[in-house]
């Protein structure tokens, strides 16, 4: 059986120029000198990503897609003082939800945010301080993801405010949030593969790769788009949509990630011969998605069965 593993997964951009990114420490930006300062927020991940995941530029690098059976995760993020010089003497920036924010970004997904309950999360330095001489103060933010209905979406648009200093334009703001569907959640997953074109004894009679009582998040990518994994060999996502009226969900597609299956299946030698078939229980609980694969020397049945937890 494979070693399954939720991940935290994000949209990996990155910053290739000052022009498009802004994030500098020196006085020339895009050929403009700088005769002012200003403050300038940054979510870089753990994982040593270079972007910023800050600003509507940005804003799908601050999605929060933590396991949903997670009591806490910390974020770490940080304040820099962008300009001709450094800060001349200790700053005191102040760190809280701007919620004049919260609809920033509906033109690009037309998602309705919720503030985000302090429920949620807790900002563990409402306070920082930017030494005099130096650029970066660094912070601190928790959220619970066990308590996030993923269901709805939520936004904590955290920005900086300090007297004396504006706020870039472009990166003022770290918009956590979530993004509500509701097929997301956690999930039990069984896998049945059966090595034939065809699984005429199932759930009998299943082969090697085969694995059962594991648990998985569905992750959404916006409010009828989601994704989750297959349990076929290096386990690309599934891409499933479907249609949300009024709380009535139909039509409901999966197909392998169009992004992922050059890299999943094309240059692997699998060629799908059946796209998958999704069907979904009338109470959107218990899901099963069969596809077939041809790998170069047999067949392939694949059945994922995922049921809601």
């Amino acid at each position: 059986m494979k070693k399954l593993i939720n991940r935290f997964m994000i949209s990996a951009l990155v910053c290739l120029s000052l022009a498009s990114c802004l994030k500098s420490v020196n006085t020339n930006v895009n050929d403009i000198t700088l005769t002012g300062s200003f403050l300038q927020v940054e979510y870089v991940k753990d994982s040593g990503q270079t972007n910023i995941n800050s600003g509507l530029q940005y804003f799908a690098g601050s999605t929060l897609l933590f396991p949903p059976a997670d009591l806490t995760d910390t974020i770490n993020f940080q304040v820099t003082y962008n300009g001709p010089t450094a800060a001349p003497s200790d700053l005191t920036v102040t760190l809280a939800p701007d919620w004049t924010a919260l609809n920033d970004n509906f033109n690009n997904d037309k998602i309705t945010y919720e503030k985000m309950p302090d429920s949620l999360y807790k900002i563990l330095t409402p306070s920082v301080t930017i030494k005099a001489g130096t650029r970066v103060a660094y912070a601190k933010l928790v959220v619970y993801p066990s308590k996030i209905n993923p269901t709805k979406s939520y936004m904590a648009p955290v920005g900086p405010v300090a007297t004396g200093v504006t706020n870039s334009g472009n990166f003022g703001h770290i918009y956590f949030h979530t993004i509500g569907n509701p097929m997301a959640g956690a999930y039990t997953w069984d896998f049945y593969r059966y090595n034939s074109a065809t699984n005429p004894t199932f759930p009998l009679g299943y082969n090697g790769g085969s694995f059962f009582g594991a648990t998985v998040a569905w992750l959404p990518i916006n409010p009828t788009n989601i994704h989750v994994p297959t349990g076929y060999y290096v386990q690309p996502n599934f891409l499933i949509t479907f249609t949300n009226t009024g709380g009535v969900l139909t039509n409901f597609k999966a197909v392998i990630d169009p992004g992922e299956l050059p890299g999943a299946y094309t240059a692997n030698g699998i060629n799908i011969t059946q796209q998958p078939v999704i069907t979904v229980s009338s109470d959107y609980k218990k899901i099963t998605i069969n596809h077939v694969v041809f790998n170069g020397a047999s067949y392939r049945n694949n059945t994922d069965i995922y049921t809601k937890q």
